[in-house]
């Protein structure tokens, strides 16, 4: 068997794995559970399921979140994956940029404590 056969017998084995690990994967699962590619999976359901309640083809979508093509949203959508930047637009266009805002933001508090924290640690040095 010659290699290039051999790679393209790899290819077919690697998307049917992946296809396969695509259905099974439940979209109301706990990201806790997952690992980070079949939270992005998970993340792309998520997605098509609400661009689909919308009544919204890919292309449709696509244009309205500003994507540089159809084929980008499309991708998203089978694979998981996109940009940082790709992400944005699509959270924003579905309304959810406040959720994502909210992720990684520091609460006053915590702030405070971070702020005191410091300033009990710093010493004058001579």
């Amino acid at each position: 068997m010659d290699s290039i056969s051999l790679l393209s017998r790899l290819k077919s084995f690697e998307q049917d794995a992946k296809s396969i690990k695509r259905k099974k994967i439940n979209i109301d699962a706990s990201f806790s559970t997952l690992t980070d590619e079949e939270i992005a999976l998970v993340l792309a359901h998520r997605a098509k399921k609400m661009r689909i309640e919308n009544n919204l083809k890919q292309s449709e979508f696509s244009k309205s979140a500003s994507l540089s093509s159809p084929t980008t949203y499309s991708n998203f959508e089978q694979t998981g994956k996109a940009s940082l930047i790709n992400f944005i637009k699509i959270v924003r266009t579905f309304g959810h940029i406040q959720e994502l805002e909210s992720l990684l933001k520091s609460d006053i508090s915590s702030v405070i404590d971070s702020a005191n924290s410091m300033k009990k640690t710093k010493k004058r040095v001579r």
